[in-house]
This record gives structure tokens, sequence and C-alpha cells, in this order.
């Protein structure tokens, strides 16, 4: 141990009294581990359609009809149980799959053959990972007054054997506006009571602060919902979310969003799903903001940057971007196990 001389005495008592750096407490915005969701492959066409569809706009990227037009969408179902199984081993705690037919690579979304082929690649994942399954089970029927929340989840939880191990979680989609089907606050009552009956957690996908107001107005205060905490992901950047593709203003109203669920709803668990151009800085503003959960891959993104034409090569790609991201400002990224905890799940059956 060295002692100070005068000099050196005398110039850290001037720091000391200038900028006390060393006795700063620690900020704990980034100590939580940061739960990483999966999406793959979602909704988007892997095929560019006829010419004329885009004869109106700036495409760089066209070929022509038939030529893939996103190489990142897998097609086999081989090719899906790989690419969730990547996508963990990646740093992702969370999967949600939209599986796709493998003749046609179209999205079998509320198919006959959807909830059965997503119970298929799911088994073969789980066999090989632990991951949390945050899965959409939600389908709008044809008249367009109900939302049906209990089919394809009871579906999951028959092929499971009863086991929630298939849908761990599930989306709980709350509309733009008020452009509710007329009789939604009787269906996701009932959806909310037979999802806490099963140990599912609900995972409410909010598309506007109003949304977050009528979630606490239907479910909270009248306490149809009561297995905390409250799971609450703000949908940013999505076709039917937040929309986020203004600049400057995206981080503002990003941030602005999930202080006033904090505030409404105190007993949250705060997500962010993104995508669009901007996904990759709406998300990591996301994360340096201190949400719980994030998620990142093909379902709703396509360009990797928001001022490049460079189309995202792989889903496990995104995830990494994520990973390394957190790894740079020191963020700890959650286990499947640690998710069930910050989200107060179970898994139940095994």
């Amino acid at each position: 141990m060295v002692k100070l001389n005068e000099q050196q005495l005398a110039d850290t008592l001037k720091r000391f009294k200038m900028h006390p750096v060393e006795i700063e407490e620690k900020i704990s915005t980034l100590d939580r581990p940061l739960i990483i969701e999966s999406a793959c492959p979602g909704w988007q066409s892997k095929y560019w359609g006829p010419k004329k569809l885009y004869e109106h706009y700036n495409v760089s990227t066209y070929t022509k009809e038939g030529d893939v037009r996103y190489p990142a969408i897998p097609v086999s179902i081989e090719e899906q149980v790989q690419l969730d199984v990547d996508a963990i081993n990646a740093g992702a705690a969370a999967l949600h799959h939209h599986p796709r037919d493998p003749e046609t690579a179209i999205s079998m979304e509320a198919t006959p053959r959807d909830m059965p082929d997503k119970a298929r690649i799911l088994g073969a994942v789980l066999e090989q990972v632990d991951a949390v399954t945050l899965e959409h089970t939600w389908k709008l029927e044809a008249d367009g007054l109900n939302i049906d929340f209990l089919s394809s989840t009871r579906e999951l939880l028959e092929f499971a054997g009863g086991s929630n191990k298939y849908c761990q979680g599930t989306v709980v989609l709350w509309p733009p506006n008020k452009s509710y089907p007329s009789r939604y606050e009787e269906c996701v009552q009932t959806g909310i009571r037979f999802m806490e009956e099963n140990d599912i957690k609900p995972i409410h996908k909010v598309r506007s602060s109003m949304n977050v107001r009528e979630m606490k107005r239907m479910l909270i205060d009248p306490k149809v919902i009561t297995k905390k905490p409250f799971v609450i992901v703000h949908d940013m950047g999505h076709p039917m979310g937040w929309p986020m593709d203004i600049d400057p203003w995206m981080p503002i109203d990003l941030i602005t969003s999930i202080m006033q669920t904090k505030e409404r709803i105190p007993e949250s668990v705060i997500g962010v799903y993104s995508g669009g151009r901007n996904w990759l800085p709406i998300t990591m503003t996301a994360i340096l903001a201190g949400v719980d959960l994030v998620r990142a891959g093909i379902e709703d993104c396509y360009w990797m940057y928001p001022h490049k034409d460079e189309i995202i090569k792989s889903n496990t790609e995104a995830v990494e971007k994520i990973v390394d991201f957190c790894g740079l400002i020191g963020r700890p990224v959650a286990t499947p196990e640690q998710a069930r905890q910050i989200m107060g799940m179970k898994l139940t059956g095994q």
C-alpha cells in the first residue's frame, strides 16, 4: 500500500470535493435480466407477388413474381424446429411460433392444421431445449362479434396431455382504439378466467395507452384477473400498433407510453414488441429504459436497419443482435427459468 504524499493527498481531496464519482450510487435500471422472445416464422410472405403490386412504389429488392422475397422464412417442419432451437441457444428464453405449410410456405394461422402443427413443432423443440412458449391462440369469429380465447388454447392443452408446456403464456389482443367486437368485454373476461384456471399467463398486447386503461377497467378493477404480475406488452412499430416510423419522436413516444403503463398498473411486467424499419432502435431504446421483455425475430421485421436496404438473413441473426447489445451495456439475459420467475409463471405436468 502506498502512502500519499502531500501533493497527491491535496489532489485527491480536490477531486473528491469537485465530483466524488467513487461514492455514486448504482443505477438499477439495467440490472434485471431481460427476457428475449423469438418470434418466428410469423405471417410474412416468403415469395414475391406480381410486379403490379409494387409498380407505384420504390421496391429496390424486387426481382420477379415467385422469386424468394424473404429467405429467412423456414418452410419444412425440420427447418422450423431448428430455427426455434437455434434462437434459444442464441439467448432467447421464449418462443412465439406460427406454423408454415411445408408445401406452400404459407402461414397456417387459423386453419385446421394450425394448432396440431404448432404442437408438433413445439414438442420437437422442447425435446432439445427448455423454452417459455408464448403463443397466439385467439381468433376472431366469422361474425366479427366474438373473439374466441378458448378453443385453440384448449387444443394445445389437450395435445400436451393437460400440461401447459405448449402454451405457458398466450397473447390477449387489445384492439386499436374503440374498434372492439361488441362482445369483447365478455369474451376477454371468460378467456382470462380459463387461462388462470389452467396456469396460462395472459400476455396483454396493447396498442395504445387507451388499451391499458380498458384492461384495468375490464379485468383488474373487477378482479377478473388475479395472478400477479400482470404482463403487458406495448405493440410498437407493428402495422396495427403504435406507428413508430417518424424520428426523433420515437424514443419520446416509447418512454412516455411505458411510464404511463407503470403509473396506471404498478404491478406489471412491461414488454415491447416492435416491427417495421425501426425495430432495432425501438427495441434498444426499450432495453435501455428497463423493460422486462422484448421480441426479436422475423415475424414483424424484414429490414435489419432503418436506414439500409439490408434484409434480415436469419431469425437467429436478429436474436443475436439483441443479445450482443445486452452484452455491450452489461444487461443480463434471462434464462427460460428466470423468465418464468419474472412473469410469475409455472410449467405444469412435468
